[in-house]
């Protein structure tokens, strides 16, 4: 599927992600989504996976259950942190419809499998989408696992297993910095924006974890997810206006990755 693209958009850009309460952050899903039908042309599938923001990262840092279910306790805040997922996934599915985007909201939790990591997910129910023509919209949450009963399935563990079973020509990573820097723009005033990656070695001594509230890993997680899909692809700033439809454009935003 050469013409197929993976755009992920951060929780950060679609919730208000500093609330400690869930907060959708409707003004901006609505510029996401009109960018959206914008930059996809008649011939090009798309995949969109969102993070979950502040309907996941402070209820799972709160309560642990990214660490495993041991307890009733536990159990409650499982499925109430997937109630989450689903009714962000369902705020935001809603505002791109509107935008006459045919998006399918399509809980990945319902057939992963995770082993500590990713070990399963089905994507059959993706292709048949893809091939009637829909935008598939997944979404990071916690998920059933073997050995702990419960982990965090993120959207950047969601990326490349998809990259991978669907082979799609681009993957695009929306965050809300401009791209990859030598070090933390928003501490270093002389940190630089790297154009291109093509391994971790270049840059794993510059990157950290994310500043804000976030079990999944931080940019970190996201360059060594993207460089390990096999495809190229893109990490830019989402939260720029037009820079959505720029990547989905194929124009020079962000830092490119090479995929290895």
């Amino acid at each position: 599927m050469d013409n197929l693209k993976l755009l992920k958009i951060g929780g950060s850009i679609i919730t208000k992600k500093g609330k400690d309460q869930p907060s959708p952050d409707i003004d901006e899903m609505r510029r996401v989504a009109k960018e959206i039908r914008k930059g996809l042309s008649d011939t090009q599938g798309l995949v969109l996976i969102h993070g979950a923001g502040s309907y996941g990262h402070p209820i799972v840092k709160r309560t642990g259950i990214h660490k495993g279910i041991k307890t009733e306790k536990d159990r409650v805040h499982f499925a109430e942190t997937q109630r989450l997922q689903n009714e962000l996934n369902s705020i935001f599915t809603e505002i791109l419809i509107d935008q006459g985007i045919p998006a399918f909201p399509l809980q990945p939790s319902a057939s992963a499998i995770m082993n500590g990591s990713l070990e399963y997910m089905d994507c059959e129910v993706v292709k048949g989408l893809l091939d009637e023509g829909l935008v598939p919209v997944l979404y990071g949450v916690p998920a059933y696992d073997k050995k702990s009963g419960c982990s965090i399935l993120s959207g950047d563990e969601i990326m490349p297993y998809l990259a991978n079973k669907l082979g799609v020509g681009m993957v695009l990573h929306g965050t809300n910095v401009d791209g990859i820097y030598t070090s933390d723009p928003r501490k270093d005033p002389d940190a630089e924006l790297i154009d291109e990656i093509r391994s971790m070695e270049e840059v794993k001594d510059k990157l950290s974890g994310s500043m804000d509230t976030d079990v999944t890993g931080g940019m970190l997680n996201k360059v060594e997810k993207v460089l390990n899909t096999g495809v190229s692809g893109r990490i830019f700033d989402a939260s720029k206006p037009g820079n959505v439809e720029k990547a989905l454009r194929d124009e020079d935003v962000g830092t490119f990755v090479h995929g290895v």
